[in-house]
């Protein structure tokens, strides 16, 4: 019997070689679109990052403009115009904007960290601590002030418990302890033996896992959890996504709000960058007043200062001039000026000839140098030189009066200097560091830190503002107190931070980088990039900024 094949076999097959291959186009198609999803995904990463890369060329341009210019241009603490959401490109279709915002951490009334701002962090605003050991190494030099105010103010006197410069700011700061600070100081400094509170080799050589304390300068502020007593939750405080601010997820998990002390971290006061260029406010560079040729040095002050009264008494205080007596004191004790200075000066008893006059130069020979050098350029003020010897000697005082100073130390101050070092490291910004940092001061009283507080909340186009010793031409502290703050504080500062942001106003696609940059320079170089991305954003959107008009949607 014939065996027939069953009709319509092959049709079954065709349909089912038709389905696996339409369930393989489509998988395909499904992994292909994926692919596509991922490749623009990427390209969008990418063009964030690079975005932040606009935004860090951006900060390097500005930076290498004179201060003068940026001023001009609105600063660099909070200056939305400039800082936030910058678009640096707008994508192939021409809407799909992609900002960079740089954001920082802004102060409060009281002058404690809190709030946000757009703008760059001068980090001269903080504690630097690899000038903490010059700090302990002069204090006695540098508290001369404060003990003599000590003896007519109790307060003053509690202030001074402690003679060691860098303990009293570190103790000043929330969440210190004096364990910590002396624990801080022992692995800063350079000897092996630990202070009564402190830890050295010997501690850190018993842990499980032993190690060397450093014994010097640190790299980064995060070495400091190497040393004893500091932990993580110390250093960086509540702020886990490292945005300068309280969010408030962390408000809720740490039970912290920005009012509470040290909510922030101490990492938020310390930095190990802090420095200043010794510029003038248009960028060239500052006079040398202890240079050696005092013939040039006429010259060049004639240039700088545009008043030959001004140039001749600095030349004549060179050769014949004697400071204000606090102001020997302090030279003595600091080991500043010159040894011989007794001996080229002439009879500081010599009957007055009154106020400092141009034309009294050409009884001086400029050529034979001089032998008297300035501590600090406040030496000016109330200052004497005398010429002509014996019967003839005349004793001339300084045209740089305490009266009329608000009007010459915006100019002196900006246009001279003592030494031939083109950077000055680890000064404090007193017009934006967080209060703290002032309190732990001991040369000045409480009283006149709420004083500076509240000053510089105020808006002030006084050039004065723009120099350390404003405080004394506001009436805040005297001259012989600002003869001893002068090397703790500044008013300038040329390393700057900067947080920045690149997003799209469209997406939830972001990139969060820090940096630090270097403008001691002619050419601001980046000396750190941190990538904090894998933290997030750190902001919304709309605190960012929104520039296009295209729809956000719901994030």
């Amino acid at each position: 019997m014939r065996k027939h094949t069953p009709r319509g076999f092959f049709l079954v097959l065709v349909l089912i070689v038709i389905v696996v291959a339409t369930m393989a186009v489509f998988s395909f198609s499904g992994v292909m679109l994926a692919f596509d999803e991922s490749a623009y995904l990427s390209g969008d990463l990418v063009q964030a990052r690079v975005t932040v890369e606009s935004g860090a060329e951006a900060v390097r341009m500005i930076l290498s403009q004179p201060p003068d210019l940026r001023t001009e241009q609105g600063g660099l603490y909070n200056n939305p115009n400039m800082f936030q959401a910058v678009t640096a490109s707008t994508g192939a279709d021409g809407v799909t904007a992609c900002n960079f915002s740089i954001v920082a951490p802004d102060l409060t009334d009281t002058g404690m960290l809190g709030g946000l701002r757009f703008g760059l962090v001068n980090e001269s605003a903080k504690l630097n601590l690899n000038t903490l050991p010059i700090l302990e190494k002069n204090s006695d030099a540098l508290m001369v002030v404060a003990s003599l105010g000590a003896a007519e103010d109790a307060s003053a006197e509690d202030a001074l418990a402690s003679d060691n410069l860098a303990s009293a700011i570190l103790l000043a700061l929330p969440g210190m302890t004096e364990d910590l600070s002396d624990a801080i100081l022992d692995w800063l400094d350079e000897d092996d033996e630990p202070r009564p509170y402190g830890a050295e080799f010997d501690y850190y050589a018993g842990l499980s896992t032993p190690y060397e304390p450093t014994n010097g300068p640190v790299l980064s502020v995060e070495e400091l959890l190497l040393v004893r007593g500091m932990t993580p939750n110390l250093l960086f405080g509540a702020d886990t996504n490292r945005n300068g601010m309280l969010d408030p997820d962390e408000q809720q998990r740490f039970n912290a709000t920005v009012d509470t002390p040290g909510a922030l971290g101490l990492a938020a006061y310390f930095t190990v960058h802090g420095s200043e260029a010794s510029k003038r406010r248009d960028g060239s560079f500052r006079v040398n007043i202890n240079q050696d040729d005092l013939e040039a040095l006429y010259d060049e002050l004639v240039d700088a200062l545009g008043d030959e009264t001004y140039a001749s008494f600095i030349c004549a205080y060179r050769m014949a001039g004697q400071p204000s007596a606090l102001s020997g004191v302090v030279s003595q004790d600091s080991g500043g000026g010159n040894s011989d200075q007794g001996n080229n000066n002439q009879d500081s008893s010599a009957p007055s000839g009154g106020v400092w006059t141009s034309d009294l130069l050409g009884e001086l020979d400029l050529s034979a140098g001089g032998g008297t050098d300035f501590t600090q350029v406040l030496d000016l003020i109330d200052a004497t030189v005398t010429v002509g010897n014996g019967d003839n000697a005349r004793s001339y005082q300084s045209p740089f009066d305490l009266l009329t100073m608000g009007n010459y130390l915006p100019i002196i101050m900006d246009a001279l200097t003592t030494q031939d070092s083109e950077t000055m490291p680890g000064r404090i910004n007193i017009n934006e560091c967080p209060a703290e940092l002032l309190y732990g001061i001991p040369m000045l009283t409480e009283e006149q830190v709420q004083a500076i507080l509240e000053a510089r909340m105020g808006q002030s186009d006084d050039p004065n503002r723009f120099h350390e010793t404003w405080p004394m031409v506001e009436g805040i502290v005297t001259l012989d107190q600002m003869r001893q703050l002068t090397p703790l504080l500044t008013a300038g500062g040329d390393i700057y931070r900067a947080q920045i942001v690149g997003y799209y106003e469209a997406k939830g696609i972001s990139q969060r980088h820090e940096i630090i940059i270097d403008a001691t320079t002619v050419n601001p170089k980046i000396v750190m990039w941190r990538d904090l991305s894998h933290l997030g954003r750190g902001f919304d959107v709309s605190v960012l900024g929104i520039r296009s008009t295209v729809n956000l949607p719901n994030q």
